[in-house]
């Protein structure tokens, strides 16, 4: 009979130690961040819903927005520690910043040249001063960004779909291509 309210003190600690980790972010601190490349253009609404996170920040449900893509260099000590992808998109009403993660990529048969890369990103990993930032507390939100290519690898188009719900978004990002909630570049060529 002993055993049982010390089986349930531990059990009612080790209860309260889940939660305390659950709600705690994971964070991955370095000393320097590196822009290496960075890219900034336009996009415009293709079809998106009133409801949708990204339409507060363009200020309108037909209101552009602008996207920043890029990598960082993230260093400790001097050193290149992890390069990280990241996305930023900003409107008339602030913006949203999120990092890499997950890409899959598509080559034209027989070689190394892009035909398609798609690369998503989340709210539940940012880039928050000099600290890679791990929080998955709801709502999490998303971006799919997708980038075409020609056989000359000249961009040919590219489109973004932002989600409300990036751990449904997350799970179909490998068997499916979102049809809802685009936004479309403006892609300038460069003959």
């Amino acid at each position: 009979m002993k055993k049982l309210p010390f089986i349930l003190i531990i059990t009612f600690a080790l209860i309260n130690v889940g939660v305390v980790f659950a709600a705690e972010s994971i964070r991955y601190d370095f000393d320097d961040v590196e822009v290496k490349y960075a890219a900034e253009f336009t996009a415009k609404p293709v079809s998106v819903e009133a409801n949708n996170w990204i339409v507060q920040i363009a200020g309108g449900i037909n209101q552009p927005i602008t996207v920043l893509y890029g990598v960082v260099n993230l260093k400790r000590g001097g050193e290149i520690q992890l390069s990280e992808e990241f996305i930023k998109v900003s409107g008339q009403n602030g913006s949203e910043r999120f990092l890499l993660n997950s890409a899959a990529y598509d080559y034209y048969e027989g070689t190394s040249n892009y035909k398609n890369i798609k690369s998503f990103f989340w709210s539940a990993k940012k880039l928050v001063d000099n600290s890679v930032v791990k929080d998955f507390t709801p709502p999490i939100k998303s971006i799919t960004f997708y980038r075409k290519f020609d056989e000359s690898q000249q961009i040919s188009s590219i489109m973004l779909s932002f989600s409300n719900d990036g751990e449904q978004a997350s799970a179909e990002f490998w068997s499916s291509v979102p049809t809802e909630n685009l936004y479309e570049a403006v892609v300038v060529s460069s003959n």
